[in-house]
């Protein structure tokens, strides 16, 4: 620490200690947490500050320490309601006591302290992230984008689903001894293609929900079960959340009859978030603050009361739990019986999802999934559904992101509107309250002109005097983004490069790769979806899942022009993450051109460019066109960038050193 800083520092500490003298400190007014729920790999962290209302516009000045040691220092003016402190927490991993010194422009002195807490790295481990609201899976930003579902899980309903986009189940189930073989069967089903589990404890925890309780059995036992089940699958690759309560509020069941769950959860595995949901009154919630990690709410309003109430829900629970919790929405997907006289429509569970995100919900769970055609019964709406998981995933990194967005504002108040900045560009997003079409003008703060990608629908709009003028279904939603600024791109396609989208930036069909067909060869779980949360170039990467050997998908893309006995250069940037398959598995993947050649490939956990040549035989060829060649073989995942293919001719002959290194790299 340079010594200037450090003599402010002792200067700002001892003023503080000769102004207390006699001076009140106030202990209640402002709040802290740590911006991660735990920290393990990383090397820096952040804490969030809750500044009250009355004095966010006011000068600040705060001091963070640990163990009397200060590790970080900020002045200024919030501005906002929640302000973030950097930290350094290159420490052992331990709890830490962080406690802050405030003082205000006038004087007046307060402090707070807050929890950190270091763990050593696991490779299953999820972190919330309390200023998105957000999750952290795989070292990645994840959305959960799921369903509740019954048991025992129907063998094949994971990779009916995966493939659609979702990407996490809730199966209601009673823990008992005789159906562990179950339970381990559909967690390895779902850690194989890449879906995770919100795994239900509710039997033997907080009690609630569907079919869960378990008769003649005393709390002991209870308690047993519950560490048996927590140490089984603690470890498990699949595993996401503990669900211990379902409704408590409605069940009057008080805080403190689950904080002994909770604090053996935590004892046991503090590496995974703990969730309840809870229904109305919603903001009852509060009370359950200090045993529960994931705030989750489930409004059922079809046909009775108004689709805006799921919307209105997630607005609540944000605003209550914000820089705390995160909240998750359980949207309606049933009908017919009991309250309700029938299910959503499909435009009905578009209009309840998106106004739950709009508002703040950064986690989405239907109730409930049974296929095919059971809950919900309508098919069109559950593909619905599906196809909004493609959506979400599509704009994930804008979701998350901590970035300050311009903010944008509707013309209508029957559509809501919110925006997010990430890397340059403005997301918007509009959806409709009402059974009716809606005309809506989107004025954009600080916007120039230019043009507005509606998403998923592939056109643009122009932007009118910085803002966008738009028409919306009945119920339905629209998502727009905006370049905002040029976006540098550090590694760019060669301009002699023959295939056709080598980028994977084509999303015409929101998830998938455009220009190339797909093989599945003998796992139907298998997946081949675009991913916007890590690229090299552009904004997508090409994630490949293959849950058994030799039975992932072969893709096979869009066929380039080759001339006989002409050697042709493949490249292709590939990374996987090692460590989240079994060290006798390593994930490896295939490239080629036809069947004149093709070549292994062993990634890392970084992104690292790989390069091969195939020769054209110059004998007869049955076509003056080949395709490239893409699989992987071995279990696992792997993301892929900028699959390109050029001549070698025109490769030595370039001027650019960087084609000249990569064909020197063959030899």
């Amino acid at each position: 620490m340079p010594i200037k800083t450090r003599y402010l520092l002792l200067f700002f500490a001892l003023s503080i200690s000769l102004n207390s003298f006699g001076q009140k400190i106030d202990s209640t007014s402002f709040e802290m947490n740590s911006r991660l729920s735990f920290y393990s790999y990383e090397k820096s962290g952040e804490m969030i500050i809750h500044i009250p209302q009355s004095l966010m516009w006011s000068r600040l000045e705060i001091v963070l320490k640990i163990n009397k040691n200060e590790i970080s220092d900020w002045k200024g003016i919030s501005g906002a309601k929640l302000l973030t402190i950097p930290i350094d927490i290159d420490m052992p991993s331990a709890i830490y006591n962080v406690e802050a010194a405030i003082k205000s422009a006038n004087g007046s002195l307060y402090k707070t302290s807050a929890v950190l807490i270091i763990l050593d790295y696991k490779a299953n481990e999820v972190k919330t992230d309390r200023l998105t609201g957000g999750l952290i899976v795989n070292r990645k930003k994840f959305f959960p984008f799921g369903f509740y579902c019954y048991s025992p899980v129907y063998p094949t309903l994971p990779e009916e689903e995966v493939v659609k986009g979702f990407n996490m189940i809730s199966p209601y189930q009673k823990i008992l001894p005789e159906t562990l073989k179950e339970r381990i069967a559909y967690m390895d089903r779902c850690a194989m293609i890449g879906m995770k589990v919100h795994y239900n404890l509710l039997s033997v925890s907080g009690g609630g929900g569907v079919s869960s309780k378990i008769e003649g059995i005393s709390e002991l036992e209870k308690r047993e079960r519950l560490v048996s089940e927590i140490r089984t699958f603690m470890d498990h690759p699949a595993l996401l959340a503990w669900f211990i309560s379902d409704e408590p509020n409605g069940f009057k069941i008080p805080p403190e009859e689950l904080e002994g769950v909770y604090k053996t959860l935590k004892e046991i595995d503090p590496w995974h978030p703990v969730s309840m949901v809870f229904t109305a009154p919603f903001l009852s919630s509060k009370k359950y603050k200090n045993v529960v990690d994931i705030v989750m709410a489930d409004p059922y309003p079809v046909p009775n009361g108004s689709v805006s109430q799921t919307g209105d829900v997630s607005k609540q629970l944000r605003s209550e739990f914000e820089g705390k919790r995160p909240v998750w929405i359980v949207p309606q997907a049933f009908g017919g019986g009991e309250w309700w006289e029938r299910e959503p429509t499909y435009q009905e569970m578009r209009s309840m999802t998106y106004q739950s995100i709009v508002n703040g919900a950064r986690g989405i769970q239907y109730f409930i999934r049974h296929g095919m055609n059971s809950f919900p019964k309508s098919t069109s709406a559950w593909n619905e559904c599906g196809r909004m998981a493609l959506e979400v995933a599509e704009i994930t990194p804008w979701l998350l992101s901590d970035e300050k967005p311009l903010p944008v504002r509707s013309s209508s108040a029957n559509v809501l509107v919110t925006s997010a900045l990430h890397n340059g560009q403005l997301l918007i997003i509009a959806v409709n309250k009402v059974n009716s079409p809606q005309k809506v003008e989107i004025n954009i703060s600080g916007s120039s002109s230019g043009l507005a990608k509606v998403l998923y629908e592939n056109r643009s709009l122009p932007l009118y005097s910085g803002g966008i003028s738009d028409y919306l279904p009945p119920f339905g939603s629209q998502v727009y983004l905006v370049n905002t600024k040029t976006k540098k791109q550090e590694v760019k396609p060669f301009k002699d490069n023959l295939l056709k989208d080598s980028g994977f930036e084509d999303v015409s069909s929101t998830g998938v790769p455009s220009s190339c067909y797909a093989w599945n060869e003998g796992d139907r779980g298998s997946t081949f979806f675009t991913d916007s949360r890590d690229h090299m170039e552009g904004n997508h990467s090409l994630r490949l899942v293959t849950p058994q050997v030799n039975k992932g998908t072969r893709l096979r893309f869009f066929p380039v022009p080759v001339e006989k006995g002409r050697t042709y250069m493949l490249t292709v940037w590939a990374k996987t993450e090692p460590s989240l398959n079994e060290k006798e598995n390593v994930p490896y993947f295939e490239i080629g051109l036809g069947e004149f050649g093709r070549k292994t490939f062993y990634p890392g956990d970084e992104w690292q460019q790989f390069v091969t040549s195939v020769t054209i035989p110059r004998d007869t060829i049955p076509s003056p066109r080949a395709n490239v060649i893409l699989r992987v073989p071995a279990k696992g995942t792997i993301w892929f960038d900028m699959i390109q293919v050029f001549k070698a001719v025109d490769i030595k002959r370039s001027i650019n050193p960087e084609i000249g290194n990569l064909w020197k790299s063959l030899y």
